[in-house]
């Protein structure tokens, strides 16, 4: 999501907290998945695992970098170190990123990036995956995600230095516009000079019209596949094991995802955006605090 606002937008461990949503009547399982349980999608043997955190043991989020900026496409939000921390949540151990408003012009929230990084291979296929799950917060009560406005979390990849020369891979991005519906995509972003995206929005993928971001007890899982075969690369994104989209380079014109390289991963909440008539700040309603819980993160790799 870095940057998105240089081109043209088209479109605390309190058992209440956690209780709240796991008694809220909706669905435990979906498409297979048990929200109970953690996901692995990766344990068919052919596949390597090159990172993993499950978010169980290491409350010091040693793996992640704990960003300390204001977002890049909102005035309206700063992250700070603070925020991303390890909870127990629905039975889980999970990373918390969770707003908080200060004023009516800015809120706190948080942004954690990898350490490590990945670039694709020849003749080799990655997997990067995240279980999420967003939903809001009014005091001690559950509200689900879908009510409210103008959040904004991202699970995506990129290699900041240099953005946009070593691309970017937008996995998820949630954007909030109760009291109408919520919108998911996926999305890219290129260019073969620094800060000059040359895919617009070209490049986006709605998530499918059937997909409910309160359902399966709020859990999902998100995965992005990296495959390159003879120097051919296809980029698919997946939503429960439903694909949102498939990216080659001549899905976009001037796409090269040859150039995508040494990719680290980001999960955050961002709040608002610099482009009023796209998420309008007089509006923002995110209750006490809109959150994000992340289940875990992993990226495996195996030989084509």
């Amino acid at each position: 999501m870095k940057k998105l606002s240089q081109v043209a937008l088209m479109l605390t461990c309190a058992v209440g907290f956690s209780s709240c949503f796991e008694n809220s009547g909706t669905e435990k399982k979906q498409d297979g998945i048990n929200a109970n349980k953690k996901i692995n999608k990766a344990a068919e043997s052919d596949w390597i695992k090159q990172f993993e955190d499950t978010f169980e043991t290491d409350i010091s989020l040693s793996k992640w970098k704990r960003v300390e900026r204001t977002d890049y496409n909102s005035k309206y939000c700063d992250y700070k170190s603070a925020v991303p921390s390890v909870q127990s949540r629905d039975g889980r151990g999970c990373l918390e990123i969770k707003t908080t408003r200060l004023s009516t012009a800015k809120y706190q929230s948080g942004l954690v990036k990898s350490l490590y990084e990945y670039t694709p291979e020849n003749n080799t296929e990655y997997r990067l995956s995240a279980t999420i799950k967003l939903l809001a917060m009014d005091g001690a009560n559950y509200k689900p995600f879908a009510q409210t406005y103008g959040a904004w979390p991202a699970f995506w990849t990129v290699q900041e230095d240099g953005w946009p020369t070593h691309g970017e891979i937008d996995i998820m991005e949630g954007y909030s516009f109760a009291p109408n519906a919520s919108r998911f995509a996926s999305n890219l972003f290129y260019g073969t000079a620094v800060g000059a995206n040359q895919l617009g929005n070209l490049a986006e993928r709605q998530y499918p019209v059937s997909f409910n971001i309160d359902g399966n007890n709020g859990w999902h899982l998100y995965e992005c596949f990296i495959k390159m075969k003879d120097n051919s690369i296809t980029v698919t994104i997946k939503i429960d094991d439903a694909i949102v989209s498939t990216y080659t380079n001549s899905s976009v014109a001037k796409l090269n995802l040859n150039n995508f390289k040494k990719h680290n991963i980001v999960l955050n909440m961002n709040v608002g955006s610099n482009d009023s008539s796209f998420i309008n700040p007089d509006k923002i309603n995110l209750f006490t605090t809109a959150v994000m819980w992340v289940d875990q993160v992993s990226a495996y790799k195996r030989a084509l």
